[in-house]
């Protein structure tokens, strides 16, 4: 081909029209654009979250971080005092403030309830008994309120207690008194007033109830007792102070089961009855009566004679008597 063919040929193909191109140029752009637009919200969002978190971590590290609040722990009630071994009278509870008709305290403990009783004078002594309980005991525990009885809420010092009745307009049931209230150690006492008429009985008998303290408690007594045979177990053990029944102001009784044998012990000033089963042999000595009866001295395995001989007389004084009774 000479020079000017190729020229010639050159010329048509340049003026012919082009041939359809192999890519769709406007589906590519749609295509790309979305793909940018996907690219850049991608980058704005990953930024975003740089930023935020960035954000989040420049705050948090110029906040203070606040303590950790450690949980709450409910305060646990304090252990109650161990009963002591060597005294059998030990009251878990023991008046504060009493009003005018009483005149004295008495303490049991044993097969009849555990107990401090403030007691006036006269036949109908007014009463105002106190015990604990290690759980709240039933409503009608004394089964005397015919189904009837109901709680009437009230507040006893820095705690809720309840009066018990059989009448909500009434809360002190008629004179037989009820009120209930829980002990910081996690048990109950109650208050169980009769024969007792005063002005503002309720506000007397919550401020009774409010002077309460709670502790074991050795009774001092009159008496010292070198020792007891090992099988006798205390069943009911008194101190008594009812001068109009008893004629003589106090009474101490200490009785003990051993082998189904009852074995009693009583002290009084000169003039007061002995307790108990059996022929009581008694003894007057530094100012107080002394007398022992037991029922069945074989089963005891000890006579009358033989533990009153075991016993120390103290005196009338009470300043004098002691809270180690055994041993």
């Amino acid at each position: 081909m000479t020079d000017h063919e190729l020229a010639t040929k050159l010329k048509e193909l340049a003026e012919a029209p082009a041939p359809p191109p192999r890519l769709d140029l406007d589906r590519a752009r749609r295509g790309g654009g979305r793909r940018r637009r996907l690219r850049t919200t991608a980058l704005v969002v990953g930024c975003a979250a740089v930023v935020t978190a960035g954000g989040l971590t420049a705050v948090s590290a110029l906040r203070p971080t606040p303590p950790i609040t450690p949980a709450a722990v409910l305060p646990k009630p304090p252990p109650v005092a161990a009963v002591p071994t060597d005294n059998p009278l030990v009251a878990k509870a023991s008046f504060g403030w009493l009003p005018e008709p009483i005149k004295g305290v008495e303490y049991g403990v044993g097969g009849h309830g555990d107990y401090a009783l403030a007691i006036g004078r006269g036949d109908l002594a007014p009463m105002i008994w106190l015990a604990v309980y290690d759980q709240e005991p039933p409503l009608d525990r004394r089964h005397d309120m015919g189904g009837r009885a109901v709680r009437v809420p009230v507040r006893v010092g820095d705690r809720d207690g309840y009066w018990v009745t059989v009448d909500a307009k009434d809360p002190l049931n008629q004179g037989n008194s009820y009120l209930r209230w829980p002990t910081a150690d996690g048990r109950w006492a109650e208050l169980n007033a009769y024969y007792l008429a005063l002005p503002d009985l309720q506000q007397i008998l919550l401020r009774v109830a409010g002077e309460v303290t709670f502790a074991n408690r050795a009774v001092p007594l009159p008496l010292h007792i070198s020792g007891l045979p090992a099988a006798f177990r205390v069943a009911d053990v008194n101190l008594w102070r009812r001068p109009e029944s008893d004629g003589v102001p106090w009474r101490a009784v200490l009785q003990y089961s051993s082998n189904g044998a009852l074995a009693t012990i009583t002290v009084s000033l000169p003039g007061g009855q002995a307790d108990g089963l059996g022929k009581p042999v008694c003894t007057t000595k530094s100012g107080l009566k002394a007398c022992v009866a037991i029922d069945h001295p074989q089963a005891a395995g000890i006579t009358s004679q033989e533990l009153l001989d075991r016993i120390t007389l103290l005196g009338p004084d009470e300043k004098k008597w002691t809270t180690h009774v055994i041993g």
